[in-house]
């Protein structure tokens, strides 16, 4: 799924690279931050034992999720 993100991201950031579009860089904005944050995190947060990382992994989610809704809106 990390791949499938990372590819969808990458295409973004060149559509935007490329076109100069604004949505397109807010999909790929909220796709990176719909599903890196918990990739990232919850390893960290096993090896450390620190039940935190559930606030900043839910609210980065939250801003990807808007992020998506603004790039789908405003298109």
């Amino acid at each position: 799924m990390a791949a499938l993100s990372l590819l969808v991201v990458a295409q973004c950031y060149r559509g935007y690279a490329r076109n100069g579009s604004r949505p397109l860089l807010f999909l790929g904005l909220g796709v990176a931050l719909v599903t890196f944050p918990s990739l990232l995190l919850y390893p960290v947060s096993v090896a450390f034992a620190v039940p935190a990382y559930v606030d900043v992994a839910v609210l980065a989610q939250l801003l990807g999720l808007l992020s998506l809704l603004y790039a789908f809106t405003r298109a």
